[in-house]
């Protein structure tokens, strides 16, 4: 009578080092990618900040009847806006709470090489750059019919806010307002060359 064996036959040394160098080059790669990913994970978080803010103040103007003051700071990297009481005669209103939100980590309002201007054509000489001016006017609102103005309240400001992770031109993401009407527009680099609607896209 003859007895059957098994051999079982495992993995041999060489065969298991392949399959583990496989797997490390994979995530290698893996990281690799997830890098860039970040980058545009974060560049898009400032783009949605930017954006909120200035819908929020719009509406808020718009609602509550009342000029809202938009600023920018390029030191801190925030955005900020205040509902601004009206004056009446013999009281004394308060204006409401600043209410300001930093831009996510390792964002700035930043204005890469490399990018043309928007679409909108509100231009580009700097990384704020609202009613043709570096930074914008010291005073920016939006109004209670939704326009966005200088202080005077009949300046229109037309303007575009550039926002990335610095040196990173694929990050480069833009908002633009439309003066006339309170629009705000967002838009992110795809990069390549080319006119402004083929290398922006909203």
């Amino acid at each position: 009578m003859k007895l059957k064996r098994n051999h079982e036959r495992g993995f041999s040394l060489l065969e298991t080092l392949i399959v583990i160098g496989i797997i490390f080059i994979l995530s290698a790669i893996t990281m690799m990618k997830s890098f860039g990913t970040m980058d545009s994970y974060h560049a898009n978080s400032a783009m949605d900040t930017v954006v909120s803010q200035l819908r929020v103040a719009r509406q808020m103007a718009i609602s509550q009847r009342r000029r809202v003051i938009v600023s920018f700071d390029q030191s801190n990297m925030q955005i900020s806006y205040q509902v601004m009481a009206p004056t009446t005669t013999g009281t004394t209103e308060q204006n409401g709470t600043v209410v300001t939100m930093p831009l996510p980590k390792s964002t700035q309002f930043v204005l890469e090489s490399g990018p043309p201007d928007t679409p909108m054509g509100f231009g580009n000489s700097a990384a704020i750059y609202i009613g043709n001016l570096s930074g914008g006017p010291s005073i920016m609102q939006f109004n209670s019919t939704g326009t966005f103005t200088d202080i005077t309240g009949y300046n229109v400001l037309n303007g575009t806010v550039f926002v990335g992770v610095p040196n990173k031109p694929t990050t480069a993401r833009a908002i633009t307002i439309m003066g006339s009407t309170g629009r705000v527009r967002q838009y992110s680099y795809i990069g390549g060359t080319g006119t402004a609607s083929q290398v922006w896209t909203e």
